[in-house]
C-alpha cells in the first residue's frame, strides 16, 4: 500500500512541468517574523519568502499553511505532500524525514523573570525548579530526555502566549525558549522584554532550523529543492531576504 501511494505521488510530480501537479504543502507554526499569518490570513515571514524563492528557483508549485506546532508536525509526518519550513534536526528525527538544508538558526535559553532569586549553572541545576516550554516542540522532548517530568518540574503550554503567561503568573520559574523571537513573543503576549532575563544558554541543544520533507516526496523533487536553496544562497538572494526582514545571516559551520 505504501509503495503504491509513493508511485501515485511520483506520477503526480511528473506533471509539474506541464502545470497539473498537486502543489507541495509547506507548513509552519505562528512564529513572527519567520512565519506567521498576516492580517489577511495569508502566510508571511522571512522563511516564507525564502521558501517561495526556492520554489521559484526549482520551478515547483507550493502552498503555505500556518498552524500550531503540534499540528504542523503531525502534517509533516502524515501528509505525503508536506514540508516544514523550520525544524530542528535531532537524533530521533534524523531518519524520519528528508532534510533539504538549513533555512535559519535558533539559540535556546532558560529565561526567568528579572530579579528572580533562582540561579542555575547547568540544566541539571534547573531540575529543582519548574521549567516551561511548548508541547510538541523539540525543547519539550529535550527537557524530558534530560529528566524533567510533566506535572512535577515541567509544564507544557500549547502556545507561546500561554507560556509567557504562566511565567509572569509565577507558575514556572524558567521558560526554555528561542530568544531570537523573545521580544516579539512577549510584546504579542502583553508583556515587556525588560521584565525577563536570560539565565542559562542551552549549548548542546540543536540550533539549525532546516527545511524538511515527508519521506514520501520523491527524491528528485527533494533534490531540486535542496539545489535551489543552495543556489539562492550563492546568488545572494537568501541574504537579501534576511536583510529585508532585519535578520542576521546564520553563522557558517567551520
Amino acid at each position: 500500500m505504501r509503495s503504491t501511494l509513493y508511485m501515485f505521488i511520483s506520477l503526480l510530480f511528473l506533471g509539474v512541468k506541464h502545470g497539473y501537479a498537486q502543489p507541495l504543502v509547506f507548513v509552519a507554526e505562528d512564529l513572527p517574523p519567520y512565519h506567521f499569518s498576516d492580517k489577511n490570513g495569508n502566510a508571511a515571514g522571512a522563511l516564507v519568502d525564502i521558501t517561495k524563492a526556492v520554489l521559484h528557483e526549482a520551478q515547483l508549485q507550493g502552498q503555505f499553511e500556518i498552524m500550531p506546532m503540534a499540528r504542523a508536525y503531525h502534517e509533516l509526518q502524515n501528509n505525503p505532500l508536506a514540508l516544514m519550513m523550520s525544524l530542528l534536526k535531532t537524533s530521533s528525527r534524523a531518519s524520519q524525514f528528508t532534510w533539504l538544508g538549513q533555512l535559519y538558526f535558533a539559540d535556546a535559553y532558560l529565561v526567568s523573570l528579572k530579579g528572580s532569586p533562582h540561579h542555575v549553572s547547568t540544566l541539571n541545576d534547573a531540575q529543582q525548579f519548574r521549567v516551561g516550554t511548548i508541547r510538541g516542540y523539540s525543547s519539550a522532548r529535550y527537557l524530558q530526555s534530560a529528566g524533567f517530568v510533566e506535572d512535577k518540574n515541567l509544564l507544557l503550554a500549547s502556545h507561546y502566549q500561554q507560556l509567557w503567561h504562566v511565567l509572569f503568573k509565577r507558575r514556572v520559574d524558567f521558560v526554555m525558549t528561542n530568544t531570537l523571537t523573545l521580544e516579539k513573543e512577549l510584546k504579542n503576549s502583553g508583556y515587556s522584554a525588560l521584565k525577563v532575563e536570560k539565565k542559562l544558554h542551552i549549548t548542546h541543544f540543536p540550533s539549525a532550523l532546516h527545511l524538511v520533507a515527508n519521506k514520501q516526496i520523491p527524491n528528485n523533487i527533494c533534490q531540486r529543492l535542496a539545489i535551489a536553496l543552495q543556489s539562492i544562497k550563492k546568488k545572494g538572494l537568501y541574504q537579501q531576504i534576511l536583510a529585508r526582514w532585519k535578520l542576521k545571516v546564520p553563522p557558517q559551520k567551520k
